[in-house]
């Protein structure tokens, strides 16, 4: 489960905005049998495993104390010292308007 709180910077009109979360991982590493990568190996970071909505929020002044949750499934073979979460504010139109992302404490 990811639990967090924190302040918006900004006032948040009646259109509002989202709350998001993404759970991320690093150094996954792909073998391309086929295609134009046939016999490369890949590898990739930031790699967004879930994403969820932890709230939305609207007319609310700057500085308001915001608190969500969201609990993700994890995989098979879940390694959190790869792993990080991701936080970011969008408008209805997908405008982000600010993200912070936190690596995972290692053996979670």
């Amino acid at each position: 489960m990811v639990s967090l709180t924190g302040a918006l910077r900004s006032k948040v009109d009646s259109n509002g905005v989202n709350i998001m979360v993404a759970l991320y991982e690093n150094n996954i590493v792909t073998d391309c049998p086929r295609g134009e990568n046939k016999g490369y190996v890949l590898s990739n970071d930031y790699v967004v495993r879930k994403l969820e909505k932890l709230s939305t929020e609207k007319d609310i002044s700057d500085k308001k104390t915001i608190t969500a949750s969201v609990s993700f499934t994890l995989w098979g073979g879940f390694n959190s010292s790869k792993c990080g979460v991701a936080v970011f504010v969008q408008s209805p139109s997908h405008q982000i308007f600010g993200s912070q992302s936190f690596q995972l404490l290692n053996n979670i």
